[in-house]
């Protein structure tokens, strides 16, 4: 099954999928982005379950997010969320870190739309359409600046992946500004760059997604 670029309207405001109704989801389509997705999410084994897609299929139609026709066929919110994974060639992992806990945000990005996925209890996910008047990179820059402002000493570790590989930042606070890392050699410390501006992450952000500046 391929996605279909049809009523592609991304939700205004977060969805809640259950793990069951994320693994039909990317079920549903036989693309190499679709099995990333599943590889990012960790869902790799549910997406291969009958029993669980077939729950995840059933709940989809009881909630008003898919219909039956000669198939099962994705209404809602279900129809972005899809094709958004069967068709991302970006995924990228934001792990937010304050002194007690870390969030994460998983941005899923394909050709027609970009989502923000945020795993809650019990293997739920909610998910956010983003804002399609900035790029991904803005997207990211922004959560990063939104940790800061509630988390003044707050970090940030940035894992940028495609089908064929990945790369990584670390991102600190310092003083006004920002300093940001990685780790080039395991057996040695993290190699960084400081006194950078706003303007200088958003640079560093975008070198690690793989664009040129």
């Amino acid at each position: 099954m391929t996605a279909s670029t049809e009523s592609i309207n991304p939700p205004d405001t977060a969805v809640g999928f259950g793990f069951a109704e994320i693994a039909y989801l990317i079920r549903r389509f036989d693309t190499d982005a679709a099995r990333k997705s599943a590889q990012v999410l960790r869902l790799e084994e549910e997406v291969q379950s009958d029993p669980i897609c077939v729950a995840g299929g059933s709940s989809l139609l009881a909630r008003g997010f898919a219909s039956v026709d000669d198939d099962l066929e994705l209404e809602g919110p279900a129809v972005p969320t899809a094709y958004a994974l069967s068709r991302a060639g970006r995924w990228t992992e934001i792990s937010l870190v304050d002194g007690e806990k870390t969030d994460t945000v998983v941005h899923v990005e394909s050709d027609k739309v970009s989502v923000l996925m945020q795993p809650r209890t019990l293997g739920t996910w909610f998910v956010f359409a983003q804002d399609p008047s900035i790029d991904g990179a803005d997207a990211q820059l922004s959560l990063i600046k939104e940790h800061r402002r509630t988390h003044p000493e707050g970090t940030a570790f940035v894992r940028v992946k495609s089908i064929s590989g990945e790369d990584h930042l670390l991102i600190r606070p310092e003083g006004l500004g920002w300093a940001v890392g990685k780790v080039i050699d395991p057996t040695r410390d993290v190699e960084e760059i400081t006194g950078l501006d706003t303007y200088g992450l958003l640079t560093r952000i975008r070198e690690t997604r793989g664009e040129t500046t």
